[in-house]
């Protein structure tokens, strides 16, 4: 029987009801959980022989590439791969039985310089794609939503109910600046300390906070952006507008023995204007 069979080739109908029994059988019937660890035990440290590797290189001669070489993700055979691949490293994850490759890694700081360096001055869709900014501004929106009003933490800790009332500015790590050798809150901030410098006064970056009343009474604080040469507060506001309550109006008013000097974005740009290729370590 063997040698009746062994060179009968098969009608390609004859393979497709082939296909469709085994695929029926394993989602019907399958193998019991016990038979396939058996199979797995069996194949434990199982290595071809090198005359099935020849075997398997010279019938694999003349393949250009796998079935699914020139299909796109289209094609639902290829989705229904990504999409079962997708799944089984979810539940995977929330197994605890794969981790993140990077868990526990963290950048060098020169590396964080290089990736800055590289991104400076490029908007989402240069750095990752149309599609992935697209998709990870909606997220920014989404993340946005849940830490406003009433979901916000801080919702409702006005003046001295706030937790940070009185204390000194916190500011996060992207915005130390290497030659100035401090933080600052932005590229105009750090541009006009370098402004001050360069015309030879000594300045203290948010040396004091001061506290105030606002027009309802409620108590607030104050920290001007500059003390210049130990006599005089400099703000710089490049949107003046676009804060709802203007502390500095009211600190001129509540302090009037203090010097206070307001830097809006004409007097900047100005500055920025004359000084900004002379000036070392600009930033645009």
């Amino acid at each position: 029987m063997s040698k009746k069979y062994k060179k009968k080739i098969l009608s390609e109908e004859h393979k497709r009801k082939i296909g469709e029994a085994s695929k029926r059988w394993h989602e019907e019937v399958g193998f019991s959980e016990e038979t396939k660890k058996k199979f797995i035990e069996a194949r434990k440290g199982f290595r071809h022989s090198e005359i099935t590797k020849r075997k398997i290189s010279e019938a694999n001669k003349g393949h250009t590439g796998g079935w699914n070489k020139g299909l796109t993700i289209d094609d639902p055979r290829v989705r229904l791969g990504i999409e079962k691949r997708t799944n089984t490293v979810k539940r995977l994850y929330a197994e605890g039985l794969l981790k993140p490759w990077n868990l526990g890694k963290h950048w060098s700081e020169e590396v964080k310089q290089k990736i800055s360096a590289r991104r400076k001055g490029k908007t989402y869709e240069e750095i990752m794609g149309k599609d992935k900014a697209l998709a990870f501004k909606k997220r920014l929106a989404e993340l946005g939503r849940l830490k406003v009003g009433v979901n916000n933490p801080m919702y409702g800790m006005f003046g001295d109910k706030n937790p940070h009332f009185g204390k000194p500015a916190q500011h996060g790590k992207h915005s130390f600046r290497l030659d100035l050798g401090h933080h600052c809150r932005s590229k105009w901030e750090a541009n006009y300390i370098r402004y001050i410098k360069w015309i030879g006064k000594s300045y203290y970056y948010e040396a004091k906070t001061f506290e105030i009343t606002l027009k309802d009474g409620t108590k607030a604080t104050y920290t001007p952006d500059f003390l210049v040469e130990n006599t005089e507060w400099h703000e710089l506001k490049g949107w003046e507008n676009r804060s709802k309550i203007k502390k500095w109006e009211l600190f001129i008013q509540q302090y009037p023995n203090e010097k206070f000097i307001f830097i809006d974005r004409n007097k900047y740009k100005e500055i920025e204007r004359i000084h900004k290729y002379i000036i070392p370590n600009w930033e645009f």
